[in-house]
C-alpha cells in the first residue's frame, strides 16, 4: 500500500516538473522588431521636424518612418474602418461666403498687431484677426497626453490622406484690426480636438490606432463686456 501511495506522488512530482510549456500567440511584430526602434523611446521628446521646440506638428519630417507604418498597416485588417477623410479642403467648401482664391490672397503685411500704426486702420481684405490658415496633412503631432505620435498619411499609405484645417493666430493676444482702443478687443486663438489615425514610434507593436490631437482651428476677435 505505501509502494503504491509513493508511486503515485512521484508521478504527479514529476509530472509537474516536466509538464509541457504552454504556448501562447505570439505578437503581430517581433521582439526584435521592437528593440530595432528603441532609439524613438522619449514620446515627450520633440522630434527633429520641430525646429525651435516650440511646435506642436510638423507637416514635414525627414524621420518619417515610412516601413514601419508600411508594416503595421499590412498586418492590421481593420485599418480602413479606422479610416476616414476628406481629402479636398478649402475656403470653397469650409467657410461660408468665400472663395480659395480671395482667401489665398489676404496680405496682413502692414499689420503689426498695434493700434496707433496705419496697417490697423487701413488694409485689404482679410479677417479682423490676422491668421495662417493651412490646409495641411500633419506628419507628426503631439497628442492631448503631451507625446509625440506619427500620424499615417499617402508617404507610407498610398492613396489615403489625414487632412486638416490649421489656423494660427499671427498676433495673439493683439488688438483686433480696425475697432478702436476703447473696445478693449483681443484676437483670441481657438482649437479643436481632432482624431488621426496614428503610429506610436515608442511602441511600434501598438500599431495603427486613433489618437486625439489638440490643433489651432481659428484667430476670433473677442470684445470685453461686464458681467451680469
Amino acid at each position: 500500500m505505501q509502494a503504491t501511495i509513493l508511486l503515485c506522488l512521484s508521478a504527479i512530482f514529476f509530472s509537474g516538473v516536466f509538464a509541457e510549456p504552454q504556448h501562447y500567440p505570439k505578437p503581430s511584430y517581433s521582439a526584435a522588431y521592437g528593440q530595432k526602434y528603441s532609439h524613438y523611446c522619449e514620446p515627450g521628446k520633440a522630434p527633429k521636424c520641430a525646429k525651435t521646440g516650440n511646435e506642436t506638428f510638423c507637416i514635414k519630417d525627414p524621420e518619417y518612418p515610412v516601413k514601419e507604418i508600411k508594416y503595421a498597416i499590412k498586418y492590421d485588417p481593420f485599418v480602413l474602418k479606422k479610416y476616414a477623410d476628406v481629402a479636398d479642403q478649402s475656403a470653397d467648401n469650409l467657410v461660408d461666403g468665400l472663395t480659395s482664391l480671395a482667401e489665398a490672397h489676404f496680405d496682413y503685411s502692414n499689420y503689426k498687431g498695434k493700434f496707433f500704426e496705419k496697417g490697423h486702420w487701413a488694409g485689404g481684405e482679410g479677417y479682423i484677426c490676422p491668421s495662417d490658415i493651412l490646409y495641411a496633412r500633419p506628419a507628426r503631432a503631439i497628442n492631448v497626453d503631451g507625446e509625440w505620435r506619427v500620424i499615417v498619411q499617402e508617404m507610407a499609405w498610398p492613396g489615403y490622406t489625414q487632412t486638416q484645417r490649421i489656423e494660427t493666430c499671427l498676433f495673439p493676444d493683439a488688438s483686433c484690426r480696425t475697432l478702436a482702443p476703447c473696445f478693449e478687443s483681443k484676437c483670441l486663438q481657438k482649437y479643436v480636438y481632432q482624431r488621426m489615425l496614428s503610429f506610436d514610434p515608442c511602441d511600434p507593436q501598438k500599431g495603427i490606432f486613433i489618437d486625439i490631437y489638440k490643433l489651432p482651428s481659428a484667430c476670433s476677435c473677442h470684445v470685453p463686456g461686464k458681467l451680469h
